[in-house]
């Protein structure tokens, strides 16, 4: 099994290049690229290599993606070649596979398995722009997108996502469905229903001992987790997890019954000449097998009407209104204490409209602008590009968990504009930028997204450059504490809702160019503090 992967590629490499000289339309024969380079994952840098084949057959299409990961130390990963278990076969051999597609987005069927990105159900009041490759290469999902029309010859239609097929098994997956009809030629009513069966499926688990990589100081052993002094040796054999000089025999020191009552004996003969230590100071983290699921799902209707369906103007009116769908959250500061979780959580309530509004699309232009009013806890855009992050975090100072219903605020009643535009500057880029500023009585609930990328036509005339795309998103603006602890962040100061990145490609010689993806998201340390964790990604590819 040691040269399977080296073997496995080989054998990629031979079967996706036709015989030369062949004739062959380029859509439909199949093609291998080829990559290798430095990528990020948790804190450690991998060399990475990778092959990948993309076969079309037919109205299908089949893309792989097969990998090494070399460490520091110059020794092969068994990152995802690992089949010990059932679990970790079908991890393995999911990891294998980037996409398979079956039809275009624009046809009757459509339906994807794999990667996924962009992912807006209806006109995004719930979600929008949710992406399951926010960590990847180093943490692999395979989501599944569907969309279909006209179902049965009728005018109804059913699109959906799955965010990870492996979360299914352990019954915390995100699911999102939506229906919709023409019952007018004009008109078309669509229903939406998007769930997190368990927002705890967020935190990664490598080892699967029930304990985030987060908070465990042996992330690769199932059978080791907790180090409270942080001092190298597991808790359950240091005798002294709070590292103060003085023997633990309290009820969590390890100690059965008998070596406990010696310990207290010595103490009782020697006194502060043999101290114990029957008060020890140990943090309880979140551990994912002692605590029950976090379920949370979001409800909604839209209905547009086509005001205009010629070819170079769309324009639609619609509406939109959702409702949250919480389950009981609460506990009491002893047992949030006790479950590692943070007190306060509560039953999430409220509803958002957003209505009227218009959706266009006009040559050079897209865009689309609504006026929105939240009661209660809701917010726009729950499921976003951050979900997967933001479905629940620890908190490193305590290693508690927090999910990300638990942050809704139970504000005031909100009420304002969401504007959305994108354009194509002449050939030269594609920009766009969406702006959202509801106002009540208290701070008001701002949002910023913006995006560019430059245009083929441009890439063309400047020499080497094959791609150029960034993009900069930051949510809850002036309500978050900024990295210096002062709860006034603006539109650019980092927190934990700012996302931003680029991509950059080089072409090199003929079939050989270097991609540069970079990524940027935020959390706080155990010091409060804001920190960047930087995801990249430099690739050498090779098309052959």
């Amino acid at each position: 099994m040691k040269y399977a992967p080296f073997l496995l590629c080989l054998a990629l490499l031979i079967f996706a290049n036709p015989p030369s000289g062949a004739a062959q339309d380029s859509a439909s024969v199949p093609s291998l690229s080829g990559s290798m380079g430095s990528t990020t994952i948790g804190q450690e840098q991998f060399y990475r290599i990778s092959m990948r084949p993309d076969i079309p057959i037919g109205a299908w299409g089949v893309a792989l993606d097969i990998e090494l990961f070399i460490n520091s130390d110059g020794d092969i990963s068994a990152r995802g070649w690992q089949f010990g278990s059932s679990t970790e076969a079908l991890d393995s051999f999911l990891r294998k596979v980037y996409y398979v597609r079956y039809g275009k987005a624009e046809d009757l069927v459509h339906v994807k398995v794999g990667a996924l990105e962009d992912v807006r159900l209806g006109y995004g009041l719930i979600m929008s722009d949710y992406r399951n490759t926010l960590q990847y290469p180093g943490v692999k999902k395979t989501g599944i997108q569907f969309r279909l029309r006209d179902v049965a010859g009728t005018s109804i239609g059913i699109e959906g996502v799955v965010n990870n097929v492996q979360d299914i098994k352990e019954g915390g997956a995100l699911i999102g469905l939506r229906t919709f009809a023409t019952p007018l030629k004009k008109l078309e009513v669509g229903f939406t229903y998007v769930v997190d069966l368990d927002q705890y499926s967020g935190l990664l688990d490598g080892d699967g001992d029930g304990f985030p990589d987060a908070v465990d100081a042996f992330p690769s052993d199932a059978n080791l987790a907790l180090d409270n002094d942080n001092d190298g040796i597991p808790d359950q054999t240091d005798s002294d997890d709070d590292n103060d000089g003085v023997i633990d025999i309290d009820d969590e020191s390890g100690y059965n019954a008998d070596v406990a009552n010696r310990l207290r004996a010595l103490n009782a003969d020697y006194g502060d000449a043999f101290p114990v230590d029957t008060d020890v100071k140990r943090k309880k983290p979140f551990n994912k097998s002692a605590v029950g699921r976090d379920r949370f799902a979001i409800a909604g209707l839209d209905v547009a009407y086509a005001l205009s369906d010629a070819e170079h103007v769309r324009l639609k009116a619609y509406g939109q209104v959702a409702l949250l769908i919480d389950d009981n959250d609460e506990l009491s500061a002893f047992a949030a204490a006790e479950q590692g979780l943070f007190p306060g959580d509560r039953r999430a309530t409220g509803w958002g409209i957003a209505a009227p509004g218009l959706w266009l699309n006009a040559g050079a232009l897209d865009g689309q602008i609504e006026f929105r009013h939240f009661r209660d806890d809701f917010s726009a855009r729950y499921f976003d590009t951050l979900y997967e992050l933001d479905r629940a975090r620890i908190d490193l100072s305590s290693g508690r968990a927090r999910s990300k219903d638990a942050l809704l605020g139970g504000s005031e009643p909100l009420s304002g504009l969401f504007g959305r535009l994108g354009a194509n500057l002449g050939s030269y880029m594609y920009a766009s930028a969406a702006y959202q500023y509801l106002a009540g009585r208290d701070n008001p609930q701002q949002e910023l997204l913006a995006s560019a990328r430059l245009s083929s036509a441009l890439l063309s005339s400047i020499p080497r450059l094959t791609r150029a795309r960034a993009y900069y998103q930051k949510s809850n603006i002036g309500t978050r504490l900024s990295g210096d602890g002062i709860k006034t962040d603006g539109f650019f100061e980092a927190t934990e809702d700012t996302f931003y990145g680029y991509e950059l490609g080089l072409e090199m010689n003929s079939g050989v160019s270097v991609l540069c993806d970079v990524r940027y998201v935020f959390s706080r340390d155990a010091d409060d503090q804001i920190r960047r964790q930087k995801i990249m990604s430099i690739e050498t590819v090779f098309t052959f």
